[in-house]
């Protein structure tokens, strides 16, 4: 598929990562070094076999083709833990699967080898060579209460990947305080989300350089609507740029 092609060929620089939107709530994270990170994509349709929920965007590139260095679940929900798709980006013998507690537990359901996972909680850092995860605070209520965000750190640049949660800013101030580089938090306002207009208060708190909304146009039970977003942007917290990604799209965002 044309994405592979675009993720291989991206020419990322010192002190720079590159950015792609996969869909749903799905991205790609590739450094200078050439290495890559999925978090929580969403590739098959195993939402709309097991739940009726229809894709309703098209499928970038299939689960043979993802090959990653880290995969990283925040939660177990099929849409941020594609088991159809799980068990064939694990056949990567380099590939090491990253995330909380019970998406640990539904890799170890599939029989993903015990050695290539690695459990994050809240508050918990796993330190890598090139790259750190560290586990934060998410509500996503009585639907995942295991669930969390998470803090990556690459290449000098922190980015706050908030996965499925409501606005507690009260309990999010681990992650506000680090005032990420960029923040990739949804705005569909269903199933216990951030909608439009908290997700632009929870940008706000952070001081995030770059904000990119995401689980929007994936299902159409989930809603979610962009322009709703860049507007309260504009309005509420008009210092971080809002960046609207195209699926398969790539952005590169430079630290230095």
């Amino acid at each position: 598929m044309e994405l592979v092609k675009r993720i291989k060929s991206a020419n990322v620089q010192k002190s720079e990562i590159a950015i792609f939107w996969l869909g749903q709530a799905g991205f790609l994270i590739k450094d200078s070094e050439g290495r890559k990170i999925a978090i929580d994509p969403y590739l098959t349709d195993c939402c709309e076999k097991e739940f009726g929920f229809k894709r309703l965007s098209p499928k970038l590139i299939s689960p043979k083709e993802l090959t990653v260095d880290i995969l990283f679940s925040t939660h177990e929900h099929l849409d941020h833990f594609d088991i159809d798709a799980v068990p064939i980006i694990m056949k990567n013998k380099n590939t090491k699967l990253v995330g909380a507690k019970p998406s640990i537990a539904e890799a170890r359901k599939l029989g993903i080898d015990e050695e290539k996972l690695f459990q994050v909680d809240e508050g918990d850092t796993l330190n890598l060579d090139w790259v750190s995860f560290t586990g934060v605070y998410a509500d996503h209520g009585e639907l995942a209460p295991e669930a969390i965000g998470v803090l990556v750190k690459i290449d000098g640049i922190t980015i706050y990947y908030t996965g499925d949660t409501a606005y507690r800013p009260e309990n999010m101030k681990a992650a506000i305080d680090e005032e990420p580089d960029i923040i990739m938090l949804p705005i569909n306002g269903a199933y216990g989300n951030l909608n439009a207009e908290e997700a632009v208060k929870l940008v706000k708190d952070t001081k995030a350089k770059v904000a990119v909304p995401c689980h929007f146009w994936t299902f159409a039970v989930h809603g979610g609507d962009p322009q709703i977003f860049d507007d309260e942007m504009k309005k509420n917290a008009p210092d971080t740029e809002a960046k609207f990604l195209e699926q398969g799209e790539m952005f590169i965002y430079c630290g230095a």
